[in-house]
């Protein structure tokens, strides 16, 4: 019997939060497309999936190991592959799936390009602008953030006095993609892309679309 904690995350979040495995996750899993990948019209996307060195020979796939030639240059090699379906197609960890090695190539030169203290600043900026964007709205008359006392990264939920599907349409109608409905609230996302000005103009639609 099994008893691993399981984390999902987001990874620009690891530059101001605590990781899975500070938090004492056994296994941690992730969607990858915030990480220099497009939206793509809904996919292809990469998942990350990390796990503690217990838990290695149970992963799914393949995995690429550090090691050194015989001139002592780093080099990497595939090892640990669990491939059973070859011989023990029932026994199974792993599966045939959509490649996803173009993706996993763009979040690696993404997060090269980045760097340690460019994803500080990516995770800052997306706090930043997710709580003056909550602050905001929760000005409005209307409107109240569904858990006010909870901490949140870039995502936060909003209850509406208008029915939350007409206030949706009404965004939609003037640029801006909330959702989806969360019971009787919709789900905001601000990322690091979004600027005051647009904020600003997100705001004055919900305004707008309460009254």
């Amino acid at each position: 019997m099994y008893s691993d904690a399981i984390q999902i995350f987001d990874p620009l979040s690891l530059g101001v939060l605590a990781s899975p495995a500070e938090l004492g996750a056994d296994i941690a899993v992730a969607e990858g497309q915030s990480l220099g990948n497009h939206l793509n019209y809904g996919g292809p996307y990469l998942g990350v999936i990390a796990a503690k060195m217990q838990d290695v020979r149970r992963m799914p796939g393949r995995i690429v190991g550090e090691t050194t030639d015989v001139e002592g240059r780093t080099g990497y090699v595939l090892t640990l592959q669990a491939r059973e379906q070859h011989i023990r197609r029932e026994r199974a960890t792993s599966n045939i799936c959509t490649n996803q090695t173009l993706m996993a190539i763009a979040a690696t030169v993404y997060l090269a390009w980045l760097g340690p203290d460019g994803l500080v600043e990516v995770g800052r900026q997306c706090v930043a602008k997710a709580h003056y964007a909550a602050e905001r709205l929760a000005s409005l008359s209307g409107i109240e953030l569904m858990w006010p006392k909870e901490e949140f990264f870039k995502e936060f939920a909003v209850r509406t006095e208008v029915p939350p599907r007409n206030v949706q349409r009404a965004l939609l109608e003037a640029g801006f993609l909330v959702g989806p409905v969360v019971g009787e609230g919709l789900l905001v996302s601000v990322t690091e892309r979004r600027t005051r000005e647009e904020i600003d103009r997100l705001v004055k639609a919900f305004g707008e679309a309460l009254t």
